[in-house]
């Protein structure tokens, strides 16, 4: 009965935390409708028609933005409110102080597994972009440098161009590959720690030491927590993977 209520007042707290964000943003959303009639107010030649057309472009341009930032945080409540869940019931089922680490420490390691994956493939996207002709060096801001461009001798000008292009171009392929390596290095260094987080897991279905003994009914909420935190970090890159431009 005490980890029911444990648990019925857990979910009350999640709940008023959420309608007391919503209510937050209600009340911004009425302050700066307020701020914007005090504008118009006071705006010589503001009609109708002009806020016609203003509420258009908001719609137009605006709100498909902010409501896809809105979608994205309210996935990302129900993910939390999922993965706080199943520790919670993880918790009702009483486990001891090894069970409860083991728990902890392999969520831990799933965390970093998917993150370090994610971010790998995330980077790997973004050179991508960067590799775009339209991303070309040649598009770039420093490929006009003012001190070059003022040389007169055209012949002195354009091999110092080339150098600095050259020079420009390798740095940035260099810096790009120490990323990928270094992302790449941290995403294996993470992997092998969740499989050996895994291993201890597996081995605690059947080990004789009752203190490290885990039941089905452990196993099953590590792997469906494990799963939400994994969906969770997925959802975060898909969202930041659609801010990176297509278009070359």
């Amino acid at each position: 009965l005490s980890n029911k209520k444990d648990t019925t007042n857990e979910n009350e707290i999640y709940l008023k935390f959420t309608n007391g964000q919503l209510n937050a943003l209600q009340h911004q959303l009425k302050q700066y409708q307020q701020a914007m009639n005090i504008k118009t107010n006071n705006f010589q030649g503001y009609t109708i028609s002009i806020q016609e057309r203003l509420m258009t472009y908001i719609e137009q341009n605006l709100n498909s933005s902010l409501s896809k930032k809105i979608e994205h945080q309210v996935d990302l409540i129900h993910y939390d409110y999922h993965i706080r869940a199943l520790k919670l019931e993880y918790l009702r089922h009483k486990p001891n102080e090894y069970q409860k680490q083991l728990m902890i420490h392999i969520c831990q390691s799933k965390y970093e597994q998917e993150t370090s994956e994610q971010e790998y493939e995330f980077l790997k996207q973004q050179i991508a972009y960067y590799n775009l002709p339209s991303q070309s060096f040649e598009c770039s801001t420093i490929s006009h440098h003012p001190l070059i461009d003022s040389i007169q001798n055209l012949t002195v000008q354009e091999a110092l161009k080339k150098q600095f292009k050259e020079v420009a171009i390798q740095s940035r392929i260099t810096l790009f590959n120490m990323y990928l390596k270094s992302t790449e290095d941290q995403r294996e260094e993470y992997k092998k720690k969740h499989a050996a987080n895994i291993k201890k897991m597996d081995a605690s279905q059947h080990t004789l030491n009752q203190n490290e003994k885990l039941s089905s009914t452990f196993v099953q909420l590590i792997n469906e927590r494990c799963n939400k935190i994994s969906e969770r970090i997925k959802c975060i890159y898909k969202f930041k993977s659609e801010s990176i431009p297509s278009k070359s």
